[in-house]
């Protein structure tokens, strides 16, 4: 049998927060980077 203490300390909430925040940063810029490549008024001659 294998029993897990049920305290959560405050530092866990802040540390899933900046977690989250990071990831999303680094999402962010990516997909920023990869929209900014697209010609936009080519994009809206395409046929497809």
């Amino acid at each position: 049998m294998l029993r897990f203490a049920k305290i959560i300390f405050p530092q866990s909430y802040v540390y899933a927060v900046l977690i989250t925040l990071g990831f999303t940063i680094i999402v962010n810029i990516a997909t920023y980077f990869a929209l900014k490549k697209i010609d936009m008024i080519e994009s809206l001659k395409s046929v497809e």
